[in-house]
């Protein structure tokens, strides 16, 4: 019997269109195999892969929702075109790799598509231009979205499919290793200097050795197989530290942190009670009156002992999720004695300006000051004098977590089970926590503060050399100049210079 005469004998008088009469038509398992197989599939990021009788890979393809991407090519009433109603047909098994974000399934899906060719990835694609990747060829290479090939001596990676989440990928990239992002080299150091996310090769030429050290990280990453960038990340920190190279290993850990804020929520405003979602900005929204939903949340506290090392701290959660990047220490340096007010003052002031001035990012949403009604008022009168009146401002107080703000005379008490409250007490804990580590980085430093700080020739090395040898400073005083040069590590010049410095120190004490 004829393949045209199996069609008719199966479907009946009516001749369906071609299309449909494809899709009726399966090699090897049945087609309810295939939509059983899909129907449980993650709803996770990630790449899929279609699978032909003989397990050759048909077409290779990336999707925010695997369970749901796959499914949408079988349940389309639109009639699909001939060249994907054949894959269709072909289709015989799915096979899926998982990926923490959407931004990694692209990254992997060129990877794949590279080292399998799967036909109806050529097939299928029109004759647009695919956006690049390009790592540029001079000697502080830039990393850039590209969709030509015109500089030779630059390095392409690509093409990938999404040219959108390409420049997230960029974005996300650039972060996280701190190479230059201007495209021509200014004169003096920029903004991203000043905020950690480039070691400044246009004004430190002598960076070029760790410079060439983050171009063959990303390298590495950019060619490397099914890993994502966290799974990246985190096997160099542990290679770095099987190799005692514990200042590579500390930068590793660094990004793995920070790569936390770029991880993907899913986001349902209809549906926020069901699975991942952001319950506790929503219900924040609410009960605040805002206008628009606070995703970026900063908050302020402040440490300090009886006035002395006081600190403030800036934490800033996106979407319910820490972002490190945009943490901030400030040393207080305009108050004396113990003034939380005027410290807040301090402190948020100095964030505002920055933000005027380009040295930090925009604007939150919504800030947040770790105290009572005072400690929000006093903050508020920092907004109006800096003429932004209009931002969001709360403070929340430990003691009953009472919710103050400008908008209410009252207090807003919450129920211990509110999404909102519980999110509140996470931004306001994680602010106390950095604050009190920075006060306590500055109190240990104080502490361990010696003289011989102040003597050119002794750095850390030898003032612990010294400290470990003597047990006190009177005693390394009392040394003779000859005995102390013949020391480890020590020389003659800096035995000098150590001995005069305690003597002269001596004299005015």
């Amino acid at each position: 019997m004829s393949n045209s005469e199996t069609d008719r004998h199966c479907e009946g008088a009516k001749r369906p269109k071609q299309s449909q009469r494809l899709l009726r038509r399966p090699y090897g398992p049945s087609r309810n195999d295939v939509l059983q197989k899909i129907a449980c599939l993650p709803k996770t990021p990630g790449v899929y892969l279609f699978k032909g009788k003989k397990g050759e890979i048909l077409y290779i393809g990336k999707a925010a929702d695997l369970r749901k991407r796959a499914s949408s090519y079988f349940k389309s009433r639109i009639p699909h075109g001939p060249k994907i109603s054949v894959l269709l047909n072909r289709i015989c098994d799915v096979e899926v790799i998982e990926t923490q974000t959407e931004v990694d399934a692209l990254l992997l899906e060129t990877q794949l598509v590279h080292r399998y060719g799967p036909r109806y990835n050529t097939e299928l694609k029109d004759d647009k231009s695919f956006p690049l990747l390009k790592l540029t060829g001079d000697s502080f290479p830039r990393l850039v979205v590209t969709r030509s090939k015109t500089e030779r001596k630059a390095t392409y990676y690509g093409p990938y499919t999404d040219a959108k989440l390409l420049r997230e990928a960029v974005r996300i990239i650039n972060s996280l290793f701190p190479i230059r992002k201007c495209q021509v080299l200014p004169k003096r150091a920029c903004l991203y200097y000043h905020i950690g996310q480039c070691i400044a090769p246009c004004i430190k030429p002598e960076v070029k050795p760790q410079y060439d050290w983050l171009i063959r990280e990303i390298k590495n990453f950019l060619k490397g197989g099914r890993k994502s960038l966290i799974d990246y990340l985190t096997e160099r920190m542990k290679k770095a530290a099987s190799e005692f190279k514990f200042e590579d290993a500390q930068f590793f850990k660094d990004q793995i942190e920070a790569l936390g804020w770029f991880r993907k929520k899913r986001f349902d405003v209809k549906r926020p009670e069901g699975g991942i979602g952001l319950r506790g900005t929503i219900e924040l929204k609410r009960v605040l009156e805002l206008e628009r939903l606070p995703e970026k949340i900063v908050c302020f506290d402040v440490s300090n002992i009886q006035g002395s090392e006081a600190v403030a701290s800036k934490v800033c959660f996106y979407r319910e999720l820490l972002n490190p990047i945009e943490y901030r220490r400030y040393k207080i340096k305009t108050v004396s004695g113990i003034d939380d007010y005027a410290m807040i003052q301090e402190a948020l002031r100095r964030m505002v300006r920055g933000i005027g001035e380009g040295r930090e990012s925009g604007m939150p949403d919504l800030i947040m000051i770790d105290g009572g009604r005072g400690h929000l008022n006093a903050a508020r009168k920092v907004l109006q004098e800096e003429n932004c009146p209009d931002v969001e401002m709360i403070s929340l107080a430990k003691r009953f977590e009472f919710i103050y703000s400008a908008k209410r005379s009252e207090p807003i008490v919450l129920p211990p089970t509110s999404s909102a409250l519980r999110l509140l007490q996470k931004i306001r804990d994680e602010a106390h926590r950095f604050a009190i580590t920075y006060h306590r980085h500055l109190r240990e430093r104080k502490l361990t503060h010696s003289l011989l700080d102040e003597i050119e020739g002794i750095g850390e090395k030898r003032k612990k050399l010294l400290l470990r040898a003597f047990q006190s400073l009177e005693e390394l005083r009392d040394t003779p100049v000859d005995i102390l040069a013949r020391m480890e590590g020590m020389t003659e010049p800096a035995a000098r210079r150590v001995i005069e410095c305690l003597r002269r120190h001596q004299q005015f004490t």
